[in-house]
């Protein structure tokens, strides 16, 4: 519940945009989505040519085996006579006529001749009524290959071609004469609306499958990004607290790769940086005790305020604040004149009342100190709002200094007033709204007197 507490207040602090995670997703994304892509682009003009060659190679075939059935030399003379009511045309109509149901062609066959720059001459066609010698415009992907298969007398078809009629794919073949010379190229036309469904169909399976894979990326790369930078982010995170002074939060990394080892390596250097920590807290507390104040009786302070914040249940970082507060709370009378058997030399208390903003100035400056600066710049306000320095009123004073502000108050009472529990209690219980906040007072009046004693005891600090 922690690690997860950690990791959204470290994502709350970044814009997505900068997330690790996000990044890692959208790489995944983006590469995964291009790779689909590209392969599906070579995949669908692998198609494409496949099914133009396929498309093209059977037309091929039934306009070679078609010139085969054509009479040269008399298709030779139809085209010399320049009538369509002949024998003789009959004859090559019903020839083309048996080209065009023997392969259920939807669309005539016909035969062409004499091309001249962009125009051709029709000459015999299956069905209809297209006049001997008609001009015949070509598109520009049909006039060089005609040209070619009338010139070298070799049989070739065209690319897919667009004219007035719609989307067409057509095959030549020479028709020879008796001498084999070419007389005349048989034309079959294919309309290409199957040939654009097909692409089409590859077109959007192409589509789909950038689709499926992307999302199949999107999820695979969350996946792997929070597998990444789960870790990351609690390591980031806890680093983060070490610098504020947080040493309450325990990341451990299960992995057994550089994340886990850098895991192993913070926790054992958090683990040493604690050390230290105690040791320089330690020290200041001996150097506070040192100018008068009873050795222990820090600590005895700061175990009662613990006390409390377990009665408010108060969170990990919070209960760490409190007691380096109550530790290092007069760190600041280390600025003002040295105290002679409890009473300042000077006797100024302007000076005094100045000690707990010296004391935020020392501890500004510490980084791993800083969570102690509530209860040292604000030990001495009071709920009513006439303390000191700052005369904070109510909840503007924080809850750490509230609760210590109250237990050291009731352990000054006990042991250099020299009451009796239950009056300090009482005490306290009369200033609550006045000095001490109410909700902290009832928190304190909840543990037993018999508790209370044990936890002040002179011997509980030391």
């Amino acid at each position: 519940m922690e690690s997860d507490n950690v990791e959204r207040s470290l994502q709350a602090r970044l814009p997505f945009w900068r997330r690790l995670g996000w990044r890692l997703g959208a790489s995944f994304l983006l590469l995964t989505a291009i790779g689909i892509l590209i392969s599906g682009f070579l995949q669908y003009r692998s198609e494409e040519q496949l099914l133009r060659r396929s498309l093209g190679a059977l037309l091929l075939n039934i306009a070679r085996t078609g010139a085969l059935l054509v009479d040269g030399t008399l298709h030779e003379k139809v085209v010399s006579e320049g009538r369509n009511d002949t024998a003789q045309y009959e004859t090559i109509r019903s020839q083309l006529k048996q080209i065009q149901e023997t392969n259920r062609l939807g669309d005539p066959v016909y035969t062409l001749s004499h091309v001249q720059g962009e125009m051709a001459r029709f000459a015999v066609i299956s069905h209809g009524q297209e006049p001997v010698g008609k001009d015949y415009r070509l598109v520009p992907e049909i006039q060089p290959i005609l040209e070619r298969v009338l010139a070298e007398g070799t049989a070739a078809y065209t690319g897919i071609y667009h004219n007035e009629h719609g989307t067409w794919i057509t095959a030549f073949a020479p028709i020879r004469n008796g001498k084999g010379l070419t007389v005349a190229a048989l034309d079959v036309d294919f309309r290409a609306d199957v040939y654009i469904a097909e692409l089409a169909a590859v077109r959007r399976r192409l589509y789909l499958h950038s689709l499926a894979g992307a999302l199949l990326a999107l999820v695979a790369g969350i996946l792997l990004a929070r597998r990444i930078t789960r870790p990351v982010g609690q390591l980031v995170a806890q680093a983060r607290g070490v610098v504020e002074g947080d040493f309450s939060t325990r990341v451990r990394i299960s992995a057994r790769d550089e994340i886990g080892m850098l895991g192993n390596v913070l926790h054992l250097m958090v683990e040493r940086l604690k050390v230290s920590h105690e040791s320089m807290v330690d020290v200041l507390v001996r150097a506070l005790e040192a100018r008068g104040k009873e050795t222990g009786s820090l600590k005895r302070v700061a175990k009662a305020a613990l006390a409390v914040a377990d009665e408010l249940e108060l969170s990990p970082t919070q209960r760490d604040a409190l007691e380096l507060g109550a530790l290092l709370h007069d760190i600041g009378e280390i600025r003002t004149p040295q105290q002679l058997n409890g009473k300042q030399a000077s006797g100024d208390r302007h000076v005094s009342e100045h000690h707990p903003q010296w004391g935020v100035e020392i501890l500004e400056t510490v980084p791993l100190l800083t969570p102690a600066l509530d209860i040292v710049g604000a030990h001495h306000e009071r709920y009513d709002g006439t303390g000191y320095p700052q005369r904070l009123r109510g909840e503007e004073i924080p809850l750490t200094a509230r609760i210590f502000a109250a237990v050291d108050a009731l352990d000054t009472m006990i042991h250099e007033r020299a009451l009796p529990i239950s009056q300090a209690l009482e005490a306290l219980r009369q200033e609550a709204g006045k000095q001490f906040d109410p909700r902290v007072v009832e928190a304190i009046l909840k543990i037993t007197k018999e508790r209370w004693v044990e936890i002040l005891d002179k011997q509980a600090g030391a």
